[in-house]
């Protein structure tokens, strides 16, 4: 179905799906901050609380010729349309002033591990009593009513455990994870869903809720179609010797390299005879495809497959094998895939910083007809919002002085406190 012709009197810059929606994001590393860069893209007012020393992924992964004070493209690329509020938690005289900053929010995010917010009077069982109107989001690795609720966790440890990492790599080999931050991403994404739900339902209610996400939970539901398999299967899939990269799938599902690449190739059982034709090897890939040949003779079909691909270039086996109908594509970089016309367009932005340069992101790829993502704000500098936000919160101007003065809060172009 064709989508409706929009006109474009109906798009307005000024209202987004989430103006007028205030965010505390107690956030730090990846999924917390992911999360609530969304919500500011699509329009909340994302205020970033940090700890004086400032987030750790400030001064995380970065180049190796990076100067000591250049910011982690990882906080760049994670933190926009978020302002910072650098606040010291720990110190009395901070508690009334975030205190007064939640009785004016709308939802509360963060994916400190379980018991940190609670320590300082800010858990969610506290806060909602206070404000039963509050949407609380908490991310954490591990359901926080579990057993594993206190043990650390991570993209990588969390695909381990998951059983992700198990299902990469040949069967002779060690597991290969992903090699990008799937489970941090996807975690952000549903506690995004899960805030929008909750205020969806306030908006019927009038009341807030706590919507609690973990890790390990979003990484089994990426598994979704794999873990049914796996529960109702009477022999649990293995990973293929050569190169099939799904335990579920039968050959040629997998990459393959070439003289100077790489191909990524999919058929279905019916087009094989087509492939192998195309590439010369009828005679040794169709005796393997009576019954389920496809499938339970996948490592011999694909070595074969394998040999011969390996000894033309990737243009070659692109020339050869399109015509059979099947899908297949080149392995590209992420270099390559960035400049794709289909995407760099809308995807990749520049933007200047505010403490100088400038630098270019990917941005979310959701698009709306009538009200375009946010994107008016880079990554904010360590308090670089301090002064703005208690001001229009309502805190004294001397007040904030004294706070800046005790080292309670930190902004950017005032003295950092030594107490």
């Amino acid at each position: 179905m064709n989508p409706p012709n929009i006109s474009t009197s109906l798009v307005d810059s000024d209202v987004r799906p989430l103006s007028g929606i205030r965010v505390l994001a107690f956030t730090h590393y990846a999924a917390g901050p992911i999360a609530a860069q969304y919500l500011g893209s699509l329009g909340a007012d994302v205020i970033k609380i940090e700890a004086p020393a400032g987030d750790f992924q400030r001064s995380g992964i970065k180049e190796p010729s990076a100067a000591d004070d250049a910011p982690s493209p990882y906080f760049l690329g994670m933190n926009r349309n978020q302002r910072s509020l650098a606040i010291d938690l720990k110190k009395p005289e901070a508690q009334s002033v975030i205190r007064k900053l939640i009785a004016q929010t709308d939802v509360i995010l963060e994916n400190f591990r379980p018991g940190v917010l609670e320590r300082m009077g800010l858990g969610s069982k506290e806060i909602i009593g206070e404000h039963p109107t509050l949407v609380y989001c908490s991310i954490a690795a591990y359901d926080p009513a579990g057993p594993s609720k206190n043990k650390p966790g991570q993209d990588l440890i969390i695909q381990a455990l998951s059983g992700i990492a198990s299902l990469g790599g040949p069967a002779d080999g060690p597991p290969i994870p992903a090699g990008a931050y799937i489970v941090d991403t996807y975690t952000a994404s549903q506690a995004v869903i899960g805030i929008q739900a909750a205020l969806r339902q306030r908006d019927q209610t009038g009341r807030g809720q706590w919507v609690r996400v973990d890790m390990m939970s979003c990484a089994l539901h990426l598994l979704a179609s794999e873990a049914t398999y796996f529960l109702n299967a009477q022999t649990p899939p293995t990973r293929a010797r050569n190169g099939i990269s799904h335990v579920c799938q039968g050959a040629p599902y997998g990459i393959y390299a070439t003289v100077d690449g790489a191909v990524a190739l999919v058929a279905h059982a019916a087009s094989l005879p087509d492939v192998a034709a195309a590439l010369g090897l009828s005679d040794q890939i169709v005796p393997l495809l009576k019954g389920k040949g496809a499938f339970t003779n996948r490592d011999q079909i694909a070595e074969h497959l394998s040999k011969k691909i390996r000894q033309l270039t990737t243009d070659e086996v692109l020339s050869s094998i399109t015509p059979t109908g099947i899908l297949l594509a080149p392995v590209r970089s992420v270099g390559e895939a960035l400049a794709d016309p289909d995407v760099a367009r809308d995807l990749i932005r520049e933007v200047n910083h505010s403490y100088g340069g400038s630098y270019r992101v990917a941005v979310e790829p959701l698009k709306f007809s009538g009200s375009p993502l946010v994107f008016g704000r880079p990554a904010p500098d360590l308090g670089e919002h301090s002064v703005e936000v208690l001001r229009e919160s309502g805190v004294d101007p001397d007040r904030i002085e004294a706070l800046i003065a005790s080292g309670a809060v930190r902004a950017s172009g005032h003295p950092v406190s030594q107490e």
